[in-house]
């Protein structure tokens, strides 16, 4: 017998370690490069007075984000290019070998690495929080997995129960999810970055909208469709829960990491000049492959928009 959260890790390991990003969903980075326009405006005004600035990465995928703000950086801040370092944290040596393929045009200029290191500059990952794993608790007990069947029994760890009080969770009485990792990773995060911004970009919700989630949040894909029984499913496929951001806040208070802002993902977008000027360029285009890239636009706006939440933290 494991717990779900042990469950959850084996599955996400054994998915990135042999899948290619894309081929069960797809991200925004991975839609079109405006994506990356966005967040290179707002990470160059959190850099453009460093003398050396460190961006880092959480999570390559498939090196399309990666790519992306290199050259745009490149293009339209040299002076700033020149001075930064580019670093992704990648635990999957396939998807590492995908993206040091696609960035050949930058070596020397981008690095990996399996741990953080004392920096200056922006941590930032987009869809890399939901796939930490996560435990899995309801009216008192938490569930475990034995034989492909939930079981639920005793709380494995009293830090639950500490989140639980913490963030009034404990009276819900529905499933609740609690992700240890992501708070032990902001510690991480914090402890590394010693002057700068972390910016998450994921699904997911706050306390305030968590009564939607009554039955929980934790979901499979698998050739962009639902699995249905994740605990029966015998094909590897994508396992992910939705980021609790008001845990993220509330727990990055702890490790001097002040939330700067705060909002969802089409805000964010549309408060980028390049990604304006970007939308309104293709508006206006009869060019079929612009087209076709303002209906990928569309979806991040419209599908991802709200679903999606960004959060900057500034370590203080």
């Amino acid at each position: 017998m494991k717990s779900f959260k042990e469950f959850m890790e084996e599955r996400v390991k054994e998915y990135y370690s042999s899948t290619e990003i894309g081929k069960d969903f797809f991200t925004a980075p991975q839609l079109d490069k405006a994506f990356g326009m966005a967040l290179c405006d707002h990470i160059y005004e959190f850099i453009k007075n460093l003398s050396f600035p460190v961006l880092f990465e959480l999570g390559g995928g498939n090196g399309h984000l990666a790519y992306d703000i290199l050259s745009i950086f490149k293009e339209k801040y040299p002076s700033v290019y020149s001075q930064l370092t580019y670093y992704i944290y990648e635990e999957s040596f396939y998807l590492m070998t995908l993206q040091k393929n696609r960035l050949k045009e930058f070596e020397g200029k981008v690095f990996w690495t399996r741990e953080l290191m004392p920096m200056e500059g922006v941590i930032f990952s987009n869809e890399f929080f939901d796939c930490l794993p996560v435990h899995v608790v309801k009216d008192g007990k938490e569930l475990y997995v034995s034989d492909n069947k939930e079981l639920w029994g005793e709380i494995s760890d009293e830090r639950i129960n500490l989140f639980l009080e913490r963030m009034n969770y404990k009276d819900k009485g529905h499933v609740i999810e609690v992700c240890l990792e992501c708070i032990d990773f902001l510690k991480i995060i914090s402890q590394h970055l010693l002057k700068g911004y972390h910016i998450l970009i994921d699904y997911g919700y706050t306390s305030d909208e968590i009564h939607r989630y009554a039955g929980g949040t934790v979901v499979g894909y698998k050739s962009h469709r639902l699995v249905k029984d994740i605990l029966k499913e015998t094909q590897l496929f994508d396992i992910t829960a939705m980021v609790n951001f008001s845990a993220i806040v509330e727990y990055g208070k702890d490790v001097g990491l002040e939330t700067a802002y705060f909002g969802n993902l089409r805000d964010f977008l549309i408060s980028s000049p390049s990604f304006l000027e970007e939308l309104e360029r293709l508006s206006s285009s009869k060019n079929p492959e612009d087209i076709e890239r303002l209906s990928r636009l569309k979806i991040m706006l419209v599908s991802m928009g709200d679903r999606f939440k960004v959060l900057v933290q500034k370590r203080t």
